[in-house]
């Protein structure tokens, strides 16, 4: 299939980092090697680096003759040394120490090949609480290695980001220059976080165990805003199996299993740092069991206390009895690739195969009480109007009455047949005569407007139309062109021609006593999103059993884009402690329950149905959640702190004021 990225089997050379030459790679596997060499060669140095504090007179000579460091300097004892200046800015003039000027280079790019394994395709979990600690070992030092560490951190940044996130350049051929400037925004994160940490350790005397995972957690809420948002391939996301651990979620959100994850990596970077200083005999030596014990303790005691939590709620909110309430819900999944430009022949195609797979899953199980089409899979697109308007006729290519009457004559026949409500994703284009005021946007002056919505539709047993929703977050360049009023020419690099609205609110669908909260697509990946929309309803008095999202995946060709989305999912889910079921386009179709667990799946790239037996939550107040009802609040705290420290980082540099190392 073009343009389809395989990610089976090119990973078998990866463990042993074999450096003879290697069979050709593409798709994620090319920057995976390009990783996992750099890493190498950072064993490498760390290795030299090792010899030299045994003090191996011969591996100091190489290593100063690779690394053309003073020997003068190389050989001062850490007493000796002068102090530096380890504010958060960039270390231009920072002073060389021995390890060399690419150890930070060579480090930053081991921990990026460490989370990039621990994402999928490869999906090595365990990796997430090691990877980090490479960087945060960099953020120790009392002066990092290199005229611009802060430039390789964000070069190994980058690299991570190109390599975990690289399905960004499948929908569109000219996707390849978006996902190297993502690449590059998100990789400036990196050096941020570890300035930041710098400023706390050395300026305030923050250890290093809380110093990093509060600059990761605030520059992740952010990232989560920034630019419409990008949260995709969150540490936290890695552990969507560690179903105790993310229980957290649902008083701290996402950030707070992030915030644990950096919490561990930072106190083995911590410990690493401890044992490769001197050992010394004094209850004070960086290496005593009791400094040891105290760097790595709040870690594991956070640990264990995130843990218990997480079996406690597992426990308590496993509602197993046969008098729990639930809903029976069939997912469609269908098998049509992604297009920029479809055709009527194949938009009817993909209509009849809808229909015939929910025929099966009525057919299969009379229990169903929802059946559920993914995002635009209704081929026909929805008109509509207020107060009866109608465009007039000689202005369209088609009949006012097919226009206006063929989605709801189409649904409702189908709903009546099915005997079964159902929700649908679809184009929907709104209708209104020009306001006499109004400024005229289209050259030929039309006598009326029209808005188009990327939405969602929902039709009871008779064929009635009961609610739709809109999207609310929608995706530049592929909803929307940004900008494009200001910069027209936009319009002839784009394979849109026009551009949805974003919609306004939540929306309750009430089917069978069961209320239902549709979003759209990427919404799930924004927990502020659906945050707010269940706050929404919640105030309303219509709080939400279910979560649905409806997605078209089918434009990222069965890469791992589907499983980070998917994971994304799993912490909504947990986060609102409401269940979420997903019907996607070429997969991933799924049934997640209120403690994140994944009870079934499809698999991608195939039509399905796949029926899920929900079970519903009690609900006991409006807000199913702390977090659902405090929002963001532990990572706007962590926020406020990374503020604090850039103004303070800020004003040291602009003083050159030196710090002592311990």
């Amino acid at each position: 299939m073009k343009g389809r990225v395989r990610e089976e089997g090119w990973l078998k050379w990866v463990p042993g980092f074999d450096p003879l030459p290697s069979p050709p790679l593409k798709g994620e596997g090319v920057t995976a090697f390009f990783l996992a060499k750099l890493a190498l060669g950072s064993a490498e140095l760390l290795g030299a680096r090792t010899d030299e504090a045994r003090g191996t007179q011969a591996a100091l000579q190489v290593e100063l003759a690779s690394l053309r460091v003073p020997r003068s300097l190389s050989t001062m004892t850490a007493d000796a040394q002068p102090p530096m200046d380890t504010t958060s800015l960039p270390q231009s003039d920072a002073p060389a120490v021995a390890a060399g000027r690419w150890t930070t280079l060579g480090l930053g790019m081991f921990g990026a090949l460490l989370c990039y394994l621990a994402h999928p395709p490869i999906g090595w979990s365990w990796l997430a609480w090691i990877g980090p600690a490479a960087w945060f070992y960099v953020a120790r030092l009392p002066a990092m290695p290199g005229k611009r560490p802060y430039r390789a951190l964000w070069l190994a940044g980058t690299c991570y980001w190109m390599a975990t996130v690289q399905w960004i350049r499948l929908p569109h051929e000219l996707n390849i220059f978006g996902l190297f400037l993502l690449a590059g925004y998100l990789g400036a994160y990196l050096p941020l976080i570890v300035g930041l940490s710098r400023v706390a350790m050395f300026r305030l005397g923050v250890p290093l165990w809380l110093a990093a995972p509060i600059a990761w957690t605030g520059l992740e809420w952010i990232r989560a805003r920034l630019m419409t948002g990008f949260l995709m391939a969150s540490l936290a996301h890695t552990q969507i199996r560690f179903t105790p651990i993310i229980q957290i979620a649902d008083i701290l959100g996402e950030y707070g299993v992030t915030f644990l994850i950096v919490m561990v990596a930072s106190a083995i970077a911590e410990a690493a740092y401890r044992i490769s200083e001197p050992r010394g005999s004094s209850p004070r030596s960086p290496r005593s069991p009791g400094r040891m014990l105290a760097a790595i303790a709040p870690a594991i005691l956070a640990f264990i206390a995130a843990y218990a939590y997480g079996q406690f709620q597992i426990t308590k909110q496993s509602y197993t009895s046969p008098e729990a309430k639930t809903a029976t819900v069939a997912l469609i999944q269908s098998d049509m690739l992604a297009d920029w430009k479809g055709t009527p022949e194949r938009d009817e195609a993909v209509m009849v195969q809808m229909a015939e797979l929910s025929r099966q899953a009525v057919s299969e199980n009379e229990q169903v009480g929802l059946i559920v089409w993914p995002e635009t899979m209704f081929r026909r697109t929805y008109h509509h109007s207020n107060d009866g308007y109608r465009p007039p006729q000689e202005l369209l290519t088609q009949s006012v009455a097919e226009m206006f009457g063929g989605t709801a004559a189409y649904l409702g026949q189908l709903t009546r047949e099915l005997n079964v409500p159902v929700l649908v994703g679809l184009d929907r284009v709104y209708w209104a005569p020009r306001a006499k005021d109004a400024p005229q946007t289209d050259e030929r002056n039309f006598p009326f407007t029209y808005e188009q919505f990327n939405s969602s539709a929902a039709y009871d047993r008779a064929g009635t139309l009961v609610g739709t929703y809109d999207k609310m977050h929608l995706l530049p360049f592929g909803e929307y062109i940004p900008f494009v009023r200001w910069l027209p020419f936009l319009r002839h690099y784009s394979p849109i021609t026009g551009g949805a609205q974003p919609g306004v609110g939540a929306t309750a669908i009430e089917i069978d006593g069961v209320v239902y909260s549709p979003n759209i697509c990427y919404e799930t990946v924004l927990p502020h999103l659906i945050r707010r929309q269940v706050a929404e309803l919640a105030v309303a008095g219509k709080t939400p059993d279910v979560l649905v999202n409806l997605t078209n995946d089918a434009w990222y060709w069965g890469s791992s884009e589907l499983d980070m989305h998917l994971a994304s999912g799993v912490f909504r889910a947990v986060e609102m402690r409401t269940p979420l079921v997903v019907s996607a386009n070429r997969g991933l179709s799924a049934h997640v329950d209120h403690l994140g667990r994944v009870v079934a799946a499809t698999e991608r790239d195939v039509p399905a149905a796949l029926v899920a037996t929900v079970t519903l939550p009690p609900r006991t107040t409006a807000y199913p959640s702390p977090f659902a009802a405090w929002g963001d609040w532990f990572a706007l705290a962590c926020l406020v702190c990374c503020m604090v420290l850039a103004i303070i980082g800020w004003r040291d540099r602009r003083k050159k004021r030196p710090v002592q190392r311990e």
